[in-house]
């Protein structure tokens, strides 16, 4: 298994994804924390800066990043299929499912760090502006550290479940087509106008993770359980259709 996630790794190393994804989901990231500190919560009255709700909507954006790195779980597991080398892989492990758990491990480290860093780097902005809406940034408060923490547990089970959604579409092109506007148009849609069914559904449990405060919205760690659910399900079915299925 240590051969297969050197491999794994080695194939990253030495491709431009990470360096193009990455930076992408941090800079996606502190835009948003940046755009809600300058145009979404001017002053320290109710619902501003510095009260627990205003601490909470400001680092929940900072979870934007997720979606990138479940582009980057996608490509990770289709991107074989895409170029080709999946029959080689294959053919050099014939066992599968070790090859897809291998990936599923590199994910969700890679979606670990990913998070860490988004969350750095949203603590780091949202020091430096603080002062420019006049407000004082309260390091102490738990809410802050609370929903940063949600960051890499999101991040995380969004890269698994990127390579679970891979696995199934085989098509990179069609898989990201598709994830993207599932969470963008489709649960986005729900959670807003039927949150009652858009509550149950995978980014609306990361949204709960990071604690965003939308009505309806399940606990935290009712959305990591929710979540992890989910990408153990849809892994799971990856996984099996990756050992049937021709490459």
């Amino acid at each position: 298994m240590n051969d297969l996630l050197a491999a794994e790794w080695l194939k990253l190393r030495t491709t431009r994804l990470l360096i193009g994804t990455i930076p992408l989901a941090l800079v996606l990231s502190a835009a948003a924390v940046a755009g809600e500190i300058v145009t979404g919560h001017g002053g320290t009255g109710a619902g501003g800066l510095e009260t627990s709700e205003g601490i909470r909507r400001l680092f929940a954006v900072s979870g934007s990043g997720a979606i990138v790195v479940l582009v980057v779980g996608i490509i990770i597991s289709a991107g074989e299929y895409r170029h080709g080398t999946a029959a080689d892989t294959f053919l050099t492990t014939p066992r599968r499912h070790r090859v897809v758990t291998a990936k599923l491990a590199v994910s969700a480290l890679i979606g670990l760090t990913a998070g860490l860093l988004i969350a750095a780097v949203s603590l780091g902005v949202a020091v430096c502006l603080y002062p420019v809406k006049e407000a004082t940034f309260p390091l102490g408060d738990r809410d802050v550290w609370l929903t940063l923490a949600g960051v890499p547990v999101y991040t995380s089970l969004f890269a698994v479940l990127g390579v679970g959604v891979g696995s199934l579409a085989r098509n990179q092109t069609l898989a990201v087509g598709s994830a993207l506007a599932w969470f963008a148009v489709v649960e986005h849609t729900l959670v807003n106008l039927a949150s009652d069914i858009g509550k149950w559904l995978p980014a609306a449990a990361g949204q709960a993770i990071v604690r965003t405060p939308i009505y309806g919205l399940l606990s935290p760690l009712a959305g990591v359980a929710l979540l992890t659910a989910y990408a153990i399900a849809i892994s799971t079915v990856g996984v099996r259709t990756a050992t049937r299925r021709d490459a």
